[in-house]
């Protein structure tokens, strides 16, 4: 059996990660004791809810990109190629032990690439891959105003704000989704909470694996932060995000630090939104100088820019958005790169109808267009600039909610 080694600053984590698990535990029971002497049994009653929503297109392909590039929903497909996909499904069961105490189950199957039967969403016979997307337990009022989760949740890079605001995970992910900046779960320990009798600041901290909605494949810790306000009666919001990993200790040190900004007009009716971000990943790409393989920092960068607009009260809306995205703003045309270096700018945009039928039935014809464009210095035709475009209607339904 290999030896598991644990140094000064892993052991002062544990033993302080320990005690606040113990911390939280006491005080949750001391909070439900007190209460359950001021209330009689039917004051409360431990339940729990099921819930869920899907969310899938017909698609045609109008234009293909020549190269064949990108990592998107629709890259690699030929022109004309059409499907119908189911691209997530969601199940989710919530149940809450008392007042102060509740827990979160979410099964999903999200489709990230259009007919690849080799990706991860997928099972070796080809059928749709089921995961678990979220499973913890949380704990509210231990901390004024803010709740403790532990287990895989949501992270609050874009998952817990900007994402709900833009409204259209449905059509696409945010930016910095979409471009893999972070993953929208983790594994691990969150305090989630708001400041002030208003709320109108709140604050996101969290410390996981790193890994997603996958097992832990190192020792490093992802840190999480995340800082918004509130003004004009919540109708605006600014956010600030920043978050920390290391991936490797060798053969070089590779850390990844995010910076991200949002901010929003969000109103019933009416939503603008910008949404930025850099990345600085550290000894992320190789290249050979006189037959020595170095190493340089990479540093992608994207803004985003969306409107959403209400034309018909509970009937019909409309939504436009369009990205630009820079996979590395220290790209130098004078080194030989190796190792799958990424040397294309991107512009992503969309647009289309919301026509709602019914409550909680969504059906949105619209446009998915993505642009590539090469920054070598020779490129020229199509390998220079081109693009994918896609056609869809898009059906999004939501059930218990």
């Amino acid at each position: 059996m290999k030896k598991v080694i644990i140094n000064s600053k892993q052991k002062k984590f544990c033993v302080v990660l320990a005690a606040t698990l113990c911390l939280v535990s006491a005080n949750v029971m001391s909070q439900d004791n007190t209460k359950a002497k001021s209330e009689t049994k039917e004051d409360f009653k431990s339940s729990g809810k099921i819930s869920g929503y899907a969310f899938g297109d017909y698609a045609f392909k109008l234009h293909a990109d020549s190269a064949l590039r990108g990592k998107q929903q629709y890259s690699g497909l030929p022109k004309n190629y059409s499907a119908f996909n189911l691209r997530r499904v969601y199940l989710g069961y919530d149940y809450q032990f008392s007042p102060n105490i509740s827990s979160q189950l979410l099964l999903a199957h999200e489709s990230g690439f259009e007919s690849n039967a080799g990706s991860t969403n997928s099972l070796a016979d080809g059928n749709r891959g089921v995961y678990v997307k979220a499973m913890n337990v949380r704990f509210k009022n231990v901390i004024p105003r803010a709740t403790i989760v532990f287990g895989q949740q949501a992270t609050p890079t874009f998952a817990t704000l900007s994402e709900g605001i833009w409204g259209y995970r449905s059509v696409e992910k945010t930016i910095a989704d979409m471009r893999g900046v972070s993953s929208s779960t983790d594994l691990g320990l969150g305090v989630f909470g708001k400041i002030g009798k208003n709320e109108n600041v709140g604050y996101d901290i969290m410390v996981g694996n790193g890994n997603g909605a996958k097992l832990e494949n190192n020792k490093f810790k992802r840190i999480y932060t995340s800082l918004y306000f509130y003004l004009l009666d919540k109708k605006i919001v600014i956010q600030g995000n920043y978050e920390h990993d290391r991936t490797t200790s060798t053969p070089v040190h590779q850390d990844i630090n995010n910076f991200k900004a949002y901010a929003a007009y969000h109103t019933s009716s009416t939503t603008f939104g910008v949404e930025a971000f850099t990345q600085l990943n550290t000894n992320n790409a190789q290249y050979v100088q006189n037959t020595n393989t170095l190493y340089s920092d990479v540093t992608p960068s994207g803004i985003s820019f969306y409107v959403t607009q209400e034309l018909t009260p509970n009937k019909l809306k409309f939504f436009v958005r369009y990205d630009m995205y820079n996979p590395d703003k220290k790209y130098d045309s004078k080194l030989s790169y190796v190792g799958g270096y990424n040397t294309t700018k991107e512009s992503f945009a969309t647009l289309g109808l919301d026509i709602l039928p019914y409550k909680n039935i969504h059906i949105m014809p619209n446009l998915w267009y993505n642009h590539y464009a090469s920054k070598l210095p020779g490129a020229s035709g199509n390998l220079k600039g081109d693009y994918d475009l896609e056609a869809r209607v898009t059906m999004y339904f939501l059930f218990n909610k």
